[in-house]
């Protein structure tokens, strides 16, 4: 066969993707199955997953803007089923895609595709979540090309002010879901609302990992005059700083989305040059996302792989702890057991983080792994796992995008 990287043997992006997908399933698959990885912190990969477009996913409360941006990538045009209103209008996920005719998909449907990167949505949350799912097709326009053509956008609910517990579904999780498999996250403030809700907290603390595809948009600043937007940045920052689950706070772009063109409602020159550069970033970061396909999807698989053996870690000394709890007369846990084991979790990821020097950043939220276990029965059923089997695994995947990162790619 030769060298992957050698000028004979040259591949298209889709060859690619379809030989990443296969060494996740040889190498990375497996241990998330050995590790329950699959119940506890994400469902698989699909070859659907690692062939889809980039995601752009925009989240944040209600009547920030989300939905108005989507409208002005779109370059004014309006997605079948899109709602603007002042009071919380989107109540609904939103894959906003390119297709031959306009058009609503129900997410039931949409999850049935399996040349969708949805599928595993199909029995990760509930029915509930399914009729709160919609796909919307976007024909193409007169011009030659839009962004739809390179991106999916997600557009989704805002985040409620307070915990979010009257949703028939888990919010944060879904969040947590879409969140892993997007190129670029956006997360809207209004800077008439810079406070950092329950709902949205949680949110946060499921979304972690995923930092460096993170931009804050503090929205709609030329609605207020100069001394009250510089409090209000300051305050969202002090906001940012409590509630992100890392110590750094991502960089805060201040501008208003209404359109990409440079138009405010500002008199003021500085304030306007401000705003204009800090859209034109943000639209290059887009730009960005679209024309690094590959070596994107290479990214969130090392990041995944990573996640993965982190977890196995937790699984192994969970299961080391476990063992202390039962005798050879008792073989069930008792309750107390169950509360002492998940109250020890933050623990063990401390301890893992200490002894292996990984990233906090490389683990599945702690609160999020609590919660499940606190409603499953994978604590009475932890699987038996070694380091060498391990570490096995994971140095053959680490192996295989070694060798997919140096290929060459064959241009368009």
């Amino acid at each position: 066969m030769g060298n992957l990287g050698s000028k004979k043997e040259q591949n298209s992006v889709s060859e690619l993707l379809g030989k990443l997908h296969k060494a996740y399933e040889k190498s990375l698959l497996p241990l998330e199955r050995e590790t329950l990885f699959n119940i506890l912190g994400d469902p698989p990969y699909s070859e659907a997953d690692i062939q889809a477009k980039p995601m752009l996913l925009m989240m944040g409360q209600y009547s920030t803007g989300k939905t108005t941006f989507i409208r002005a990538l779109l370059e004014g045009r309006e997605y079948p089923g899109m709602h603007i209103a002042a009071e919380m209008s989107t109540d609904n996920f939103i894959a906003v895609m390119r297709g031959e005719t306009d058009d609503i998909i129900p997410g039931n449907a949409l999850v049935n595709n399996l040349e969708l990167p949805f599928h595993s949505l199909k029995f990760a949350f509930g029915e509930s979540f399914l009729q709160r799912f919609r796909g919307s097709i976007v024909s193409s326009p007169n011009r030659e090309e839009d962004i739809l053509d390179h991106v999916i956008l997600v557009d989704t609910p805002g985040t409620l002010d307070g915990s979010g517990e009257d949703r028939n579904y888990n919010f944060s999780e879904v969040m947590g879901w879409f969140a892993k498999r997007a190129a670029l996250i956006i997360i809207f403030f209004d800077v008439n609302k810079m406070g950092v809700s329950t709902e949205m907290k949680s949110v946060l603390d499921n979304i972690q990992g995923n930092e460096e595809k993170i931009k804050i948009v503090f929205n709609k600043a030329d609605t207020v005059d100069e001394r009250d937007l510089a409090g209000s940045l300051a305050g969202l920052r002090h906001n940012l700083a409590k509630s992100m689950p890392t110590p750094e706070v991502p960089e805060v772009y201040v501008t208003s989305l209404d359109t990409l063109a440079d138009e405010y409602k500002t008199e003021n020159k500085k304030f306007a040059e401000w705003f204009a550069k800090d859209k034109d970033k943000l639209v290059n970061d887009i730009h960005r996302m679209r024309d690094n396909t590959y070596f994107r999807k290479l990214n969130i698989m090392d990041k995944r792989a990573r996640m993965v053996r982190n977890h196995a870690y937790v699984m192994m000394k969970l299961k080391q702890e476990q063992r202390k709890c039962l005798t050879w007369y008792r073989r069930r846990l008792r309750p107390k057991d169950v509360d002492k084991l998940i109250n020890m979790i933050p623990d063990l990821y401390r301890a893992i983080q200490q002894e292996k020097s990984r990233s906090s950043q490389e683990f599945i939220s702690s609160r999020t792994l609590q919660d499940k276990l606190r409603h499953d029965a994978v604590l009475h059923n932890l699987p038996n796992l070694k380091e060498k089997q391990i570490e096995k695994r994971y140095k053959q995947m680490e192996a295989a995008l070694s060798k997919l990162a140096t290929v060459s790619i064959k241009s368009d």
